[in-house]
């Protein structure tokens, strides 16, 4: 059996105050790049690749991890944060005075897609990208620990930078409780809060042989979701 972890990041604080961050291209503050700075040093190294939102948010932080540790980047644009439509950028006091019944249907059901905001994402879209996407990282792990011929290779851990909705939708998939309103509505993630998912891929019966430039099927991957982490809060 192979295996692997992933190790997810939500970005710290933003500049803006109490938004619908969405789609919106907002800078972290100074203590958000700090936070997130003191969650990777809490996990466990080495990272063996490093995957980002394209959202500056994410991105900034995760390129200057990879510079820190001379790896390469992969930018996922299906890893970015749900569209929030006319909604996005606002505060959710405009948003709620300007549309009453339509925010709190869209926070009692999100899922109902006559409750998307205008010219938003919904979140059924939203779910089925995100999963594109985390199955995007995991297919790039399998292929790394299928070149590797080193032992220890097998169990490799890399850093995705991304948001808190899309941590939600990965929980959703790994629990296999999709649809679930409590993930989007009931439950908070911190800035720089961490979780981690270990993958698991069975090891090919024999008749399963490489078909095509060497290369073997990919056996199907179960996964582990492991509790999300938050970075200790300093004392005086």
């Amino acid at each position: 059996m192979k295996q692997a972890r992933i190790v997810f990041l939500r970005h710290g604080e933003c500049e803006g105050g109490e938004i619908a961050r969405g789609q919106i291209d907002v800078a972290l503050t100074e203590q958000g790049r700090e936070k997130m700075h003191q969650a990777v040093s809490c996990v466990p190294l080495p990272f063996m690749q490093i995957f980002s939102s394209p959202l500056v948010r994410c991105q900034h932080f995760a390129t200057s991890i990879a510079q820190q540790l001379n790896l390469p980047l992969t930018v996922l644009p299906a890893l970015q944060e749900v569209n929030f439509g006319v909604w996005d950028g606002q505060t959710y006091d405009a948003i709620y005075h300007a549309s009453p019944s339509q925010f709190d249907a869209y926070w009692q059901d999100p899922w109902h897609v006559a409750n998307t905001p205008e010219n938003g994402e919904s979140l059924v879209d939203f779910y089925q990208r995100v999963q594109q996407g985390f199955m995007a990282v995991v297919d790039s792990m399998w292929h790394t620990l299928s070149a590797a011929d080193e032992p220890e290779a097998n169990h490799q851990q890399a850093l995705v930078v991304t948001h808190g909705g899309v941590m939600r939708c990965i929980m959703a998939y790994v629990l296999k409780s999709s649809q679930n309103n409590g993930l989007f509505a009931n439950l908070a993630i911190p800035y720089a809060a961490i979780m981690s998912v270990d993958v698991y891929w069975d090891a090919p019966s024999d008749d399963v042989t490489s078909l095509v430039d060497n290369q073997t099927h990919q056996p199907k991957a179960t996964f582990r979701l492991n509790w999300p982490q938050i970075v200790p809060t300093e004392t005086r």
